[in-house]
């Protein structure tokens, strides 16, 4: 009896007591989320193994609408729009023991708006109505011209309409254009977007058929609007705009997703729309030269204000592109000079020598001595002079000691900085390899220097090697306008990299004017060469390909798009190049068994193989006859009108994508298959304009410049 009561009081007790003593909490308890960004959740579980949880979104009781989702790891992402109430409720539930959890509490905020452009880019002084193009608007976002809030209809999440009137005070200058998204969580656009009020300014008139091939080189392809606008202002006066407008931005890292995908679409929105076609251009092509990789640098918080040094040195001096790159955290973190710790003898450790020898070989100088016109130099045995050593290089490693990530706001400066991206590194001194050093051509920097000391003799001394004029202004031709410049159109444009006639040596702007004006540049203008045969262009780089298809049909895009998947299948993913070497090496030659009797430079031929080949028809196809989706819109109306009188097309086609220089041999196939397609409907007329157009850009005459 007596046992058998014991055995009643110790059941009794394991009612009582839970099955898994725990405790779960959750941070952060409240939190503020924008749609279109994302909130990482942790939970801590004390008490008994296992401590693991399971996550779950809801919505309060009563409320309608989509709550989001929550990943298994605790990352939750807003629903597309608010709910019927601004806040959702993000439970962990304990996975040994389902009745323990706790709970948090996200407010949802309106998305932050993207403005991708703005049509017109020219209104009369007086009444005006735009069209805007971008992403994350909401019912009750707000336009603001200037300053001067303006009446403005909600189309959808991409597209407002905007009414107002622009005054004669206005003449003559940019109004900037923003938008505005209301509570909750107001927020305001970043975007560098502009209208000019009044008539554009006047140039030197040069045919469309000039401004369109200008615009292959100087932009990311013509288009009908920029096409007239170069030939108001003349190429001069078009460069001398570009200059100074200002750089479309990419979005705060603060405002992005996971991962690097927006920005990747804001690269395709600012090439088809952005009013800094120019500067856009120079910055990809220095990028190609000195590279980082997002196949390593991964986050926006890393590889934005990477993009941003580009952008704003496009056009600046290359001694101070060269200085921001070097203390770039980025650059010190993928070519390791960030925590580059000096040698240590008791450890056996030595100066890491990576970035050393790539800002060398790859990024100013490389491996041989060049003459002015870029050609080799040749010692009295006809080999190539090195222009330096592996001593050289271990010398400049210990110049680049010393330097850490930026010291946040607040922190304490640490001999290796926690990892952080604004502002350049800094220098910890006593972490710094104070020995003398000889850099190139003996120039000896003496011992006892500091970071800083030692760092401007090296970049000066680099800067001032006499191959960098020869070495940059090449590649640079090569991005722009040709694989195979002459010696002389080099030696032309070193020679303004030398002195850009005030003096000045590195004037990057100077450098840039000089390569799209020069008589090499412009020589194709009246058409291709048949005898001898041209060799005066490039094969089109797939993330050039994708942005001059839409501008020439007029499409709108915005940071929804997924442009960066197809350029990818054409086998170059924007802002992942697969090595430090780029996406192909400046030096690659086209086999020969394809160019009989010549030998020829085609770096961009790196990335072309059968496949490739067939990925573009497929492009051109996706493009013309898919669906894009709401991130990539294309209006046929505007060639559709032209399909009653197919040479009509056929020539307006051939403006836009080949300057009115398509061979006429293409044109009688191309007007062959319109004519084939019979009736008079609208869809017929579709038809046609589409048809014109896939075997316009899928074929190898366009897809190789000239």
């Amino acid at each position: 009896m007596r046992r058998n009561a014991m055995g009643l009081i110790l059941a009794g007790f394991g009612f009582l007591l839970p099955a898994h003593a725990q405790t779960v909490t959750v941070s952060p308890t409240t939190s503020y989320v924008h749609v279109g960004t994302f909130n990482q959740f942790s939970a801590k579980v004390t008490g008994t193994t296992p401590t693991t949880v399971g996550w779950t979104v809801r919505l309060p009781d009563g409320a309608t609408g989509s709550p989001g989702t929550i990943s298994a790891g605790g990352r939750y992402t807003p629903p597309a729009a608010i709910p019927s109430t601004d806040s959702v409720i993000v439970t962990a539930t304990s996975i040994a023991a389902p009745t323990v959890s706790a709970s948090a509490t996200v407010i949802l905020f309106n998305a932050f708006p993207t403005v991708a452009s703005v049509s017109p880019a020219n209104v009369a002084v007086g009444p005006f109505t735009l069209l805007i193009n971008g992403s994350g608007f909401v019912p009750g976002t707000q336009v603001l011209f200037g300053d001067m809030g303006v009446t403005t209809s909600y189309v959808s999440a991409t597209r407002l309409i905007a009414s107002g009137t622009a005054s004669p005070a206005e003449s003559g200058s940019r109004v900037p254009v923003v938008v505005v998204n209301p509570d909750p969580g107001s927020a305001i656009s970043s975007d560098v977007v502009s209208v000019l009020v009044g008539p554009p300014l006047r140039g030197h008139k040069i045919t469309s058929n000039v401004a369109a091939r200008f615009l292959d080189q100087a932009a990311f392809g013509p288009d009908a609007a920029t096409i007239a606008h170069v030939q108001s202002l003349g190429l001069n006066g078009y460069l001398n705009e570009q200059f100074a407008a200002p750089s479309s931005p990419y979005p705060d890292p603060k405002t992005t997703t996971f991962g690097i995908g927006q920005v990747q679409a804001r690269f395709f929105s600012n090439a088809v729309h952005g009013q800094d076609q120019l500067r856009q251009r120079v910055a990809f092509a220095l990028g190609q030269i000195f590279v980082v990789s997002a196949v390593e640098e991964n986050s926006p918080t890393q590889i934005v204000p990477y993009l941003q040094i580009l952008q704003d040195d496009a056009f600046e001096n290359f001694r101070k592109l060269m200085e921001d790159i070097t203390l770039s955290p980025t650059m010190g973190e993928y070519l390791d000079m960030r925590n580059n710790d000096k040698a240590n003898t008791a450890r056996g450790t030595k100066a890491n020598e990576n970035y050393a020898r790539e800002l060398m070989q790859l990024f100013t100088i490389g491996l041989f001595q060049l003459n002015p016109d870029g050609t080799l130099e040749l010692d009295k045995s006809k080999q190539p002079i090195p222009t330096y050593d592996q001593a050289t290089i271990q010398n400049f490693a210990k110049i680049y000691t010393g330097w850490t990530y930026p010291t946040q706001t607040g922190a304490t400066l640490k001999i290796h900085n926690p990892a952080y991206y604004i502002g350049p590194m800094v220098p910890y001194e006593s972490n710094h390899d104070t020995t003398a050093k000889t850099l190139l051509n003996g120039l000896l920097v003496p011992a006892g220097g500091t970071a800083e000391s030692d760092l401007k003799a090296a970049l000066d001394n680099i800067f001032n090697h006499p191959n960098v004029g020869p070495f940059v202004s090449k590649q640079l031709i090569e991005h722009l306008v040709t694989s195979n410049p002459s010696p002389a159109y080099v030696d032309r444009i070193a020679a303004v990299f030398n002195d850009d006639g005030n003096g000045i040596r590195g004037n990057l702007q100077a450098v840039v004017r000089a390569i799209l004006l020069d008589s090499e540049a412009r020589v194709g203008d009246d058409g291709p060469s048949l005898n001898p045969p041209d060799i005066s262009g490039h094969l089109r780089e797939p993330v050039f390909v994708v942005p001059a298809i839409l501008r020439g049909l007029g499409a709108l895009v915005n940071d929804t798009n997924n442009l960066t998947g197809q350029a990818a299948n054409l086998g170059q993913t924007i802002l992942q190049p697969p090595t430090v070497f780029n996406y192909f090496a400046p030096g690659f030659s086209i086999p020969t068994e394809f160019t009989p009797g010549a030998s020829l430079m085609g770096p961009e031929f790196q990335l072309q193989s059968p496949s490739a080949a067939v990925a573009r028809m497929n492009l051109a196809n996706t493009f013309v006859y898919g669906n894009l989706g709401a991130g990539a819109v294309i209006d046929w109306t505007a060639l559709a009108s032209l399909a009653a009188t197919p040479q009509a097309l056929v020539d307006a086609v051939s403006n836009t994508f080949m300057y009115g220089q398509m061979p006429a041999s293409m044109q009688t196939q191309i007007l062959s298959a319109v004519n084939a397609i019979t009736g008079s409907t609208a869809a017929v007329y579709k038809q046609r304009a589409q048809a014109a157009v896939y075997l316009t850009v899928s074929s190898s005459y366009y897809n190789v410049e000239h």
